[in-house]
């Protein structure tokens, strides 16, 4: 198995599969929450996902006050204010370091995504690389802060025009951000497939000349993210749950457990499918090659000084394990030649077998 490279945003070998857990850890209290992303932490890790992702934040620094219903949450049976949904779900700063412990014993990444410059101060003390959601790509106090710990970062686009993107991308890069990855993705939750829009990833890296992945929030588990391998994405996110049937914003359109190995379990397929990228001829194609690729063989036994002529004494056949002639592509240059030695019918013809 190829190792993770120290590059994690632009490694065309390995894509970087984050596990996104999201709100999924939350339960009806914090205790039972911890034990339910410690869980989540172990099937990510047991799933070869690379990280487990969760979400930093609490209400009042994400929304104003009565702010209202999510009409999709609605839609989703779930009738609470936006404000009470975001403190039900919120992380404690606390719980960080319980879960990023638990990963390491794990053998798992630990990622979570800020929502706001404290929660990016928070989270800070225990991730290697940053990730932007969709929703702050225009928050510039938070882009200013992450770009100034200068480690790697991944900015979510759904919703964003190109001028978003390029705006945030100009801020990281000038307070000190090196490098960066923008994820396509479409900020619906689920997201119909008809939306995804995933060749857009090769006009993403050809505009931005940075490394691109996919978020992918549709309910498909495997479709979506190999597309967007074959297309260049080099980090894929997806979410993931438990049960599909727990209460919460994000369990409906979640992978489960075994639909998540699956998943990576075909990225990695995907990734040895790749190859190099140059044409060649594959190290398995070998035998076969030489067995089964037409050459200029004899098909009747020939004399020292009788002409060679097509499909009279020689022809273009595979030779299968008898001496093997010129590739079929030389004829014109074996054609109406004289021999200078005896060829028995079957044998391949050389060019050293004849006259000039």
């Amino acid at each position: 198995m190829t190792k993770p490279s120290t590059d994690y945003l632009n490694n065309k070998n390995r894509t970087f599969v984050i596990a996104e857990a999201g709100s999924n850890w939350r339960t009806k209290d914090l205790k039972s929450s911890i034990k339910r992303a410690k869980k989540m932490i172990s099937i990510a890790a047991k799933s070869g996902a690379d990280a487990i992702k969760f979400q930093t934040y609490s209400s009042d620094r994400v929304y104003v006050p009565k702010a209202g219903n999510s009409n999709y949450l609605t839609k989703s049976g779930i009738n609470k204010s936006i404000n009470q949904i975001f403190d039900e779900f919120s992380m404690p700063h606390h719980v960080l370091g319980i879960l990023n412990k638990f990963c390491k014993k794990q053998k798992i990444r630990f990622m979570s995504t800020p929502f706001s410059v404290d929660d990016a101060k928070a989270v800070n003390k225990f991730v290697k690389i940053h990730k932007i959601a969709s929703y702050e790509i225009n928050h510039v106090p938070l882009l200013k802060f992450l770009a100034s710990t200068k480690k790697p970062i991944i900015i979510s686009t759904g919703a964003a025009t190109y001028e978003k993107i390029d705006f945030a991308i100009k801020i990281l890069k000038k307070h000190g951000t090196k490098q960066i990855c923008i994820l396509q993705c479409t900020a619906a939750y689920p997201a119909p497939m008809d939306s995804l829009n995933i060749a857009s990833i090769p006009r993403l890296r050809d505009k931005f000349k940075i490394p691109v992945g996919f978020s992918d929030h549709s309910i498909e588990p495997i479709i979506a993210p190999l597309l967007a391998i074959g297309y260049g994405a080099t980090i894929i996110e997806k979410h993931f749950t438990l049960n599909r049937k727990f209460s919460g914003p994000d369990h409906a359109f979640a992978l489960e457990p075994s639909e998540l190995e699956m998943l990576v379990n075909s990225i990695r397929k995907a990734d040895a499918a790749k190859g190099t990228g140059k044409k060649s001829v594959e190290k398995i194609e070998r035998e076969l090659k030489k067995f089964a690729t037409r050459s200029i063989q004899a098909t009747m036994e020939i004399q020292v000084g009788d002409r060679l002529e097509l499909d009279k004494n020689i022809e273009l056949l595979r030779p299968g394990k008898r001496s093997r002639g010129e590739d079929a592509i030389k004829i014109d240059k074996i054609n109406g030649k004289v021999s200078r030695r005896r060829i028995h019918r079957g044998d391949g013809i050389k060019s050293s077998y004849v006259s000039n």
